[in-house]
């Protein structure tokens, strides 16, 4: 499945959180916690987890990118370059580096604090 390449200037090894407005939860949803792939936060919305890598880079699929793209730009994100076949993503698996697994710094998206 292609996905789109998106980089943030200045976050690196995190785990980025962009909250779609548009689609409210019924009910408030308990995100699983770091260790486990989320963020330990509660959610209202929509939440995407984006995994950025060392060079603040992480691959979505296309159908995210259409839902979060206004969004993304906003944050100062660059945008737009297609990868046909994405490598396996594997941040937060080497417990050597920076944002192994229970360890990864979470940031949320500075213009999700408006909703």
């Amino acid at each position: 499945m292609p996905g789109v390449r998106v980089q943030h200037p200045t976050q690196r090894n995190v785990r980025y959180t962009v909250v779609d407005s548009r689609v409210p939860y019924p009910v408030p949803y308990q995100c699983t916690a770091p260790a486990l792939g989320g963020c330990g936060g509660t959610h209202l919305f929509k939440t995407h987890h984006l995994n950025l890598d060392e060079t603040g880079a992480a691959i979505v699929s296309t159908g995210v990118y259409e839902r979060i793209r206004e969004r993304l730009a906003l944050d100062g994100f660059s945008l737009g370059v297609e990868v046909r076949r994405p490598p396996a993503i594997g941040v937060g698996v080497n417990p050597s580096k920076p944002g192994a697994w229970g360890d990864i710094p979470i940031v949320r998206s500075p213009s999700d604090m408006a909703n």
